[in-house]
């Protein structure tokens, strides 16, 4: 068998690489034919899904982390055409990845070799990224971070031009092109992954010779232009619209690295971080010191990308995307052309790879679920195959997934009647009961409200608020007041938000975990400042009354930032977060929308639902002082009416 597979030239022609990553990208191809899922992943999945379906206009009336094209990454049935698109799309960037690292092994194995190679370590990443970490449960939809898949291939194809010795002049333009062109689909799919293969284009047209300024210029203009073709042609979006998302989706990139990092470390935060050091310095040394056989530019690019992977590995420190820089260093690993001298460490690596792994999976049952759930993926892949073809059975499946969610969601029968055909919107973020109840959908800007971390975005979610839906359909938190995610405080992290569903809607009815509201118009007064106290860190300040008992009060903070702030809390060390105490009850502060007055007492109009609060002590402080003075602030108490 070794003999035929180091002779054999079956595997040499394209079309026969092009069989088998097709091929074993089915067998890899880790799809679920279950229904939709409820929560907070299946919610924004089933929005994505739903604005494609209703023809909604991305940065006019939407904007999140995914583009319009972001269903392609959703393995689970919304809709026939969006089920049909993802699993090709899905399919096609496996088999892609297969084919990059199987002409990269080509460079130094057989044809067969290389395609064993390649097969092997395709199944090992897809092992690593499949079940969203730990939140892998039995019954669960099977899902994978497809868009950093294509980030790893456009890598992969990277390489293959910058491991050669002379690469053909042609080849390199066209691959630059083509990376071009994948990183304008890519920012369709989801914002960050489109930026993150351009920066592998740019990276490599410039490490293959940085005065050729005619190729990086046609590498953007090819990025621009696939992008603009992608919105228009795939997307179905206005041209006018473009721009307007662009600048959206910004604010949200920039809001997301600020708001959403972890703290306190996970178990795997310090492991990751040590793996993630003596990665880059490895790499490093490997620079300055010239490896025979690994050209420094391709260790360029290695640090490039590690660089991009650590970005977003540790800054929300969630298993998930731990995993993405994991499966980076495994891709790496395998298609470097190590000498013989540095194979030991290049083991050494491999098993702190998997040693920070086996923290990221946690327990045996998770283990065995991934194990499980991996080897049924080619009989999911026929079922799902299977779905497609047989006549109304895709319809079936549907309509009893449907019936499961309205199953579980229980929404009264009579919120439903009172909202008919009228345009709702889902508060917080349980989007799947407006799928699942036909319910026709209206959502503001930022339909995740938990995204909406800058002023900007939360002014736009007001106004769409105030503009918008004829209803708001509210689940109601179990705790009171209201947790958003990751602890926040529901009413601070969307203060324009808030007060927009204070004070342009009235409460209908509350009623088994659920609370509707109708659009009345506005019905508020000004906000009146009441007093302005400086207050240091964990210091109590008591909240004032309100002067009427239909009036709210609200209260602003104007943070006094230290340098060490900027550097660990945010986008550059993302080690701690300022907090907030209400009542001795500690929450995460979103402290980009501090500053905007937000809701810290409430009248009776809205009791029992999330905007409910009776704050009697509030404080502000940090979750972990790094060097730093206290933190100092002012407090700015303001007081509105608010009709009936």
């Amino acid at each position: 068998m070794r003999n035929w597979i180091a002779t054999t030239t079956w595997g040499s022609a394209r079309w026969q690489r092009g069989l088998v990553a097709i091929i074993v990208g089915l067998i890899l191809w880790p799809q679920s034919s279950v229904e939709p899922g409820v929560g907070l992943d299946p919610s924004w999945q089933a929005g994505l899904a739903m604005a494609r379906a209703q023809h909604l206009e991305w940065g006019r009336e939407l904007v999140f982390t995914y583009g319009p094209l972001g269903f392609l990454r959703t393995s689970a049935y919304y809709a026939f055409d969006q089920a049909l698109l993802a699993a090709a799309c899905q399919v096609a960037i496996i088999a892609v990845l297969l084919a990059a690292i199987a002409a990269v092994l080509r460079l130094r194995l057989s044809p067969m070799a290389a395609l064993i190679g390649a097969s092997m370590t395709t199944g090992i990443v897809t092992f690593m990224s499949v079940g969203r970490g730990l939140s892998l449960t039995p019954g669960a939809s099977m899902e994978m971070l497809y868009p950093e898949l294509g980030v790893f291939a456009a890598f992969v194809w990277a390489s293959l031009i910058l491991l050669q010795r002379k690469p053909d002049p042609s080849k390199v333009f066209t691959t630059c092109l083509a990376l071009g062109a994948a990183a304008g689909l890519e920012l369709l799919i989801k914002f960050n992954c489109g930026f993150a293969v351009l920066a592998i284009a740019l990276t490599t047209s410039v490490l293959l010779g940085w005065k050729a300024v005619g190729r990086h210029t046609a590498t953007a203009a090819v990025f621009m232009a696939s992008a603009f073709i992608c919105w228009v042609v795939f997307a179905w979006q206005r041209p006018s619209d473009l721009l307007s998302w662009f600048q959206s989706s910004l604010a949200i990139a920039s809001g997301y690295a600020d708001g959403m990092s972890a703290s306190p470390l996970p178990r795997w935060g310090l492991p990751a971080i040590l793996l993630s050091i003596g990665w880059i310095a490895a790499l490093c040394r490997m620079f300055v010191r010239r490896v025979a056989g690994v050209p420094r530019r391709y260790l360029a690019l290695v640090g490039v990308t590690t660089m991009i992977a650590a970005k977003s590995a540790l800054g929300r420190f969630e298993p998930w995307h731990v995993a993405i820089l994991l499966s980076l260093i495994v891709v790496t690993l395998v298609i470097t052309p190590w000498p013989r001298s540095h194979r030991r460490a290049a083991g050494f690596a491999a098993v702190a790879v998997i040693w920070v792994f086996a923290l990221d999976l946690g327990p045996v049952p998770h283990v065995i679920g991934r194990v499980s759930f991996s080897l049924s993926a080619p009989i999911r892949a026929i079922d799902r195959l299977a779905t497609f073809v047989i006549p109304g059975h895709f319809d079936n499946r549907i309509e009893a997934a449907k019936a499961r969610q309205r199953a579980l969601y229980a929404v009264p029968d009579r919120f439903i009647g009172t909202i008919g055909p009228g345009t709702v919107h889902i508060d917080p973020q349980e989007i799947s009961v407006a799928w699942a109840y036909d319910l026709a959908w209206r959502p503001t800007m930022v339909f995740q409200t938990y995204q909406a971390l800058t002023p900007t975005l939360d002014e736009r979610n007001g106004d769409s608020l105030e503009n918008g839906p004829q209803f708001v359909l509210s689940r109601l938190s179990p705790a009171s007041p209201a947790i958003g995610l990751d602890g926040r405080l529901g009413v601070q992290e969307s203060p324009r938000y808030s007060r927009a569903l204070l004070c342009d809607f009235k409460v209908d009815g509350i009623e088994d975990r659920w609370a509707l509201f109708s659009h009345t118009g506005p019905h508020c007064g000004s906000l009146t400042k009441l007093l302005e106290v400086p207050v240091k860190q964990d210091e109590v300040v008591r909240v004032p009354s309100p002067t009427a008992p239909h009036n709210a009060v609200l209260m602003a903070i104007d943070l006094d930032r230290h340098p060490n702030d900027v550097l660990f809390h945010g986008k550059l060390l993302p080690l701690g977060t300022f907090t907030l105490a209400v009542d001795g009850v500690k929450y995460r502060l979103i402290d980009k929308n501090a500053a905007e007055p937000f809701l810290i007492s409430t009248p009776a109009l809205v009791a029992g639902t999330n905007l409910e609060i009776h704050a009697r002590t509030i404080s502000v402080g940090r979750s972990v002082d790094i060097n730093q003075p206290p933190l100092t602030a002012r407090l700015r108490f303001y007081e509105m009416r608010v009709g009936p």
